[in-house]
């Protein structure tokens, strides 16, 4: 599934930007870049939003204390403040509404190029064995140390398909791709001939060892070095940490409400190291690179702001 429209989208997008590159790697950093300037806007409202209320905080505080025992009048309160103040408490969780679709859907889009990409390339490896072509060799799409961006990033995996992969995420046709051409994909994993030959393209496992409710194995040539995982997990643990603006004193006053930021702030960067060394490095490069851009705007906006903050107190003064 796409995400409904959302995925039709971004797969057009992806597939214009990859026509210019004729690589999905890249394809993938720039459309990131894209999708981050397209929305600029709504991250400098955002943060102009979290300036603003951390600016009312004080009264807001105060309101809380003055209405502990009336919440309907407590409410109406602080909605007069909001009003007064020009402040939307929503539109500093605007972007992340916006992102969440889009990050589902791109999970979906790059699963779904990841599997025709896959099926093509073990029929290429399938027709050009069975007409006795020797030492062939598939071009694969690289990108820095990746030799394949459609097999995950990391030293337990294999390069080329892995010998008698089910393709199990292959459930739909889908471009090009049939479902004819999938059974005939999944039935040539299986084969003695795609084994001698994946075997000897370094897909041969080299070392083996339990740990605790799994086993690495780490084969011949691997895909990757895991760096992507661990990047997409400490870029998701900073940008959690510096979009958390609130208070640390509030939230020492709701404890609650602390300790579930807390668990979030380290379930989010864990669940980003599970998923990226678990899917293909394309969507990998898309998570961390998202991560990296935000930190990065996050960082220039609140500067600007804070510049132009200085500005009117000076001109205030003056």
């Amino acid at each position: 599934m796409r995400f409904w429209f959302v995925g039709d989208i971004l797969r057009w997008m992806l597939d214009q930007i990859y026509a210019l590159t004729g690589n999905y790697g890249w394809a993938v950093v720039i459309f990131t870049l894209v999708i981050r300037i397209l929305l600029l806007p709504l991250d400098i409202k955002s943060r102009r939003s979290m300036k603003r209320m951390q600016a009312v905080q004080p009264k807001i505080d105060a309101i809380n204390k003055k209405y502990a025992d009336d919440r309907e009048k407590l409410q109406r309160k602080t909605a007069e403040l909001y009003k007064a103040e020009k402040i939307s408490p929503l539109s500093g969780c605007l972007p992340m509404l916006i992102q969440m679709p889009i990050l589902l859907a791109m999970f979906a889009v790059m699963r779904e190029i990841a599997n025709e990409e896959t099926v093509a390339l073990i029929l290429s490896i399938k027709e050009n064995l069975e007409a006795g072509v020797e030492n062939f060799k598939p071009a694969l799409q690289s990108m820095l140390w990746i030799k394949n961006v459609f097999q995950p990033d990391s030293f337990m995996a294999t390069v080329y398909p892995a010998v008698g992969d089910t393709l199990a995420t292959v459930t739909a046709a889908s471009g090009s791709m049939t479902m004819e051409m999938v059974e005939s994909a999944r039935a040539f994993l299986q084969t003695e001939m795609y084994a001698n030959w994946a075997n000897a393209m370094g897909n041969a496992i080299t070392y083996s060892a339990p740990m605790l409710m799994w086993t690495i194995n780490i084969p011949q040539q691997f895909n990757g070095y895991f760096i992507l995982p661990i990047l997409s997990a400490v870029t998701q643990f900073i940008s959690s940490k510096i979009m958390n603006t609130q208070d640390q004193t509030a939230q020492q006053k709701q404890s609650q409400q602390g300790s579930t930021q807390a668990f979030m702030k380290y379930f989010f960067p864990l669940f980003s190291l599970w998923i990226c060394a678990s899917s293909n490095a394309a969507f990998a490069i898309y998570w961390a690179f998202v991560n990296v851009v935000q930190i990065a705007q996050t960082f220039v906006i609140n500067k600007i702001l804070d510049h132009q903050e200085k500005n009117v107190i000076s001109d205030k003064e003056a």
